[in-house]
């Protein structure tokens, strides 16, 4: 099972229709709590969600340390 709030880029690009770019969009959403956060992030419609829940994907707990802000993407670019 690969958990959507922790798993790494290249686990989420083993999902069926996620590949590398699209795990990335996945990573920057986090953490979601509920299957209908999932959708926001890019790509991400009702039926590909659907898709990737039916895959064993899960929602786990999200993760203690905070997710990406916006100063550290322009960290991670520099």
């Amino acid at each position: 099972m690969t958990d959507l709030n922790i798993a790494t880029a290249e686990e989420l690009a083993t999902l069926p229709g996620v590949g590398l770019s699209a795990a990335y969009d996945l990573i920057l959403f986090r953490p979601y709590l509920t299957w209908e956060e999932v959708e926001y992030a890019p790509g991400f419609s009702p039926e590909r969600v659907d898709e990737i829940r039916a895959a064993g994907a899960t929602l786990g707990p999200p993760p203690a340390r905070p997710c990406l802000v916006e100063r550290d993407r322009d960290d991670l670019q520099a």
